[in-house]
C-alpha cells in the first residue's frame, strides 16, 4: 500500500512490496513495465531483500483543472475479508485456556483466523484448521531491558513460505536491550516471520530507545489486553513518530489475550486476501492490505482524483492523519453520523492514514498510504 504521487505532471508511481504473488496481482501491468525499483519493506537492507520480489508500476495520469487524477484501491475488489487476531496466548505459556479452548473461543465469536503466539515457543496448530478457520504459526519473543519494568516483546507471524516450527522452544538467553530486540527481529526475519513490535507503553519503553530499530514489519498500535489491564494499550504516538522519520511500517490492533479477564475479541485486523490460507493471509499482511479495529468497519479506502477517500460504518468522526502537511478531520452533525469522507492531496504529503471513530469511541485505523 505504497503510493507515490509525482509532481512532474506526467506520471504516478505505485509501489508494492511482497516477496511472492505480486506477479499475479499486477500481471496485466507487468506488460507495461519498463523499469524495476529495489524497494525496502520493513526497513530491510538492499542485501537482505535482494532475493525478494520487487517491482514498480508506473501509471500515466491526466491533469484536469490543475488536479491530479489517479486511482488506487487499498483493498482489491476481488479479495474477501477475514477477521483475525495476531497476538494470543494459551496455557502453553501464560494463558488460562488450553489451545483448543482458545480456538473455540474465537470461532464462537466469528473470527476467521488466529495466531497463538506463546512466549518463547513456536507453535503451528494445523489440526485446528478447517474450511472456515485458520491458525497462523507464531511466537512471542521477550527481551530484557535495563530500566525498571522494561522489556521488549516481538511477535512473529509465519508467512507460510517454508517450514513453520511447532512446539519448539526459542533460546533468547543471550538477548538484552535494544540490541537484543534487533537481533530477535533479524532472526525472525531469517525464519520467514512477519515481525510486530508489541505494546511499547505497557513495556515502559521510550520512543527514543527504539527509534533506530530496523526490519520489523508492524507496530502494535492497540493492544486490548493492555488496555483492559492498566490502560496502556494505545501506541499511536510511536507509530506516527516512526512514520514521520520515514520508517514504513504497518499498524496492527491485537488482543494479547490470556483469558484471565475479558481481554479477548477486543482488537483485531480485517485482512483483504484472496483466500483463507497461511500464504495468502501472510502476503496480505506484508502488503498492508488490512485495517485494524476495535469496533468500526471500513469498506473502501484509496486514492482517486487527487483525494484520499474512505467509506465506513456509521461514525461520529473521520480523521485524515498526514505528514508533513497537516490532514483534516470531519465530524457528524449533532444527532447524525457520517459514512464517508475524502481529503485533497497537495503533493507534499509523506503519508496519509485514516482513523474512523464511532459513537462509543471505538476506532478503526487504516494503514498509511505513502507518497
Amino acid at each position: 500500500m505504497v503510493c507515490y504521487l509525482s509532481s512532474s505532471g506526467k506520471s504516478v508511481t505505485i509501489e508494492y512490496y511482497s516477496p511472492v504473488k505480486i506477479g499475479r496481482l499486477i500481471s496485466t501491468a507487468l506488460r507495461r513495465l519498463y523499469a524495476f525499483a529495489l524497494l525496502i519493506f520493513c526497513g530491510l537492507s538492499r542485501k537482505d531483500f535482494i532475493s525478494s520480489f520487487r517491482t514498480r508500476i508506473e501509471e500515466d495520469y491526466s491533469e484536469t483543472g490543475g488536479s491530479l487524477v489517479m486511482e488506487f484501491r487499498a483493498f482489491p475488489a476481488a479479495n474477501s475479508w477475514f477477521r483475525g487476531n495476531l497476538h494470543t496466548h494459551s496455557n502453553i505459556s501464560d494463558g488460562r485456556l488450553e489451545p483448543r479452548g482458545v480456538v473455540e473461543l474465537y470461532k464462537e465469536q466469528g473470527w476467521d483466523f488466529l495466531a497463538l503466539t506463546e512466549h518463547e515457543v513456536f507453535t503451528h496448530w494445523k489440526e485446528f484448521n478447517d474450511e472456515s478457520f485458520l491458525i497462523m504459526p507464531g511466537i512471542e519473543v521477550g527481551v530484557g531491558a535495563p530500566g525498571p519494568y522494561q522489556c521488549h516483546h516481538i511477535v512473529g507471524i509465519h508467512q507460510g513460505k517454508g517450514h513453520a516450527e511447532h512446539l519448539v522452544s526459542n533460546d533468547n538467553s543471550e538477548l538484552w536491550g535494544v540490541e537484543g530486540a534487533q537481533r530477535a527481529i533479524d532472526e525472525l526475519a531469517q525464519k520467514g516471520y512477519f515481525s510486530i513490535y508489541c505494546h511499547p507503553v505497557w513495556s515502559r519503553i521510550q520512543f527514543e530507545e527504539i527509534e533506530h530499530l530496523q526490519r520489523f514489519c508492524a507496530l502494535e498500535i492497540y493492544n486490548h489486553g493492555c488496555a483492559v489491564e492498566d490502560h496502556t494499550g494505545h501506541a499511536l504516538y510511536y507509530w506516527d513518530a516512526f512514520l514521520r522519520r520515514g520508517v514504513k511500517i504497518w499498524g496492527v490492533a491485537t488482543d494479547d489475550s490470556h483469558q484471565w479477564n475479558k481481554d479477548y475479541c477486543g482488537g483485531w485486523v480485517m485482512v483483504s486476501a484472496p483466500s483463507l490460507t497461511v500464504r495468502d493471509i501472510g502476503d496480505a499482511l506484508l502488503l498492508g492490505q488490512f485495517y485494524s479495529s476495535n469496533g468500526p468497519v471500513i469498506t473502501d479506502y484509496g486514492v482517486k482524483d487527487g483525494q484520499v477517500y474512505v467509506t465506513c460504518s456509521p461514525a461520529q468522526s473521520i480523521h485524515f492523519v498526514a505528514f508533513e502537511r497537516r490532514g483534516r478531520s470531519y465530524h457528524a452533525a449533532d444527532g447524525g453520523t457520517i459514512t464517508s469522507a475524502s481529503h485533497s492531496l497537495h503533493g507534499d504529503e509523506k503519508y496519509v492514514r485514516v482513523e474512523v471513530i464511532d459513537e462509543w469511541g471505538r476506532t478503526a485505523w487504516t494503514n498509511p498510504i505513502f507518497f
